[in-house]
């Protein structure tokens, strides 16, 4: 009778415990949905200028069509960045444009019903182009620029690394992080980032 008591006492034990862990994982489960359901709607309600990151794992990020994730999943895959080491992703979208108008005083064009407006370029770099009779040329040019941050993490040894393969295996690790940013515009060259991360 006694060891039914204890088999009983060690299996409720056990119910508790799986239930418990059960209930912890719906739990974390349930705060990411919530967090996610919070930055698809800062991101279409575009009434309130606030990032909020989503948190996602490496599945659901092959999973989802949304296209801008697929373009970063591309970029991680082209830097080899292997699954267990990507940390984070970020795109970063923006354009600037500057119209310029000049006016002179002497007469350009002969037809007085000259009148010009036409624009060229491609996805990255376009500028509308303005004649008009007398004298007057306006030109609009715009710009387009596209940055992926791949953040990952990848193990080298403390010291520099011994010349033979064997004895680097027994040599002291850590875990590095390592930013990449790459610039989506072939027009744009020469950038410099850093990143900092701060210790507690």
């Amino acid at each position: 009778m006694n060891k039914y008591l204890i088999l009983a006492i060690i299996c409720l034990l056990a119910v508790i415990y799986t239930g418990w862990n059960q209930m912890k994982y719906v739990n974390e489960r349930w705060e990411k949905a919530e967090a996610n359901v919070k930055s698809y709607d800062a991101l279409l309600s575009q009434s309130e200028k606030k990032n909020v990151a989503l948190q996602l794992t490496v599945d659901q990020l092959g999973y989802f069509k949304d296209s801008v994730l697929q373009e970063l999943d591309a970029t991680r895959k082209e830097l080899k960045v292997k699954d267990k080491n990507l940390r984070a992703l970020q795109s970063i979208s923006s354009s600037f444009s500057k119209a310029d108008t000049i006016t002179l005083r002497d007469t350009l064009f002969r037809e007085s019903t000259l009148l010009v407006d036409t624009l060229l370029g491609d996805n990255w770099y376009s500028v509308r182009l303005g004649l008009k009779y007398p004298s007057t040329i306006a030109v609009s040019p715009e710009f387009k620029s596209v940055k992926h941050i791949v953040v990952s993490t990848r193990k080298e040894t403390v010291n520099p690394p011994k010349k033979f393969w064997l004895f680097r295996l027994f040599q002291k690790k850590h875990n590095v992080i390592q930013v990449d940013v790459v610039e989506k515009n072939p027009y744009v060259d020469g950038e410099t980032s850093r990143y900092i991360e701060i210790l507690k």
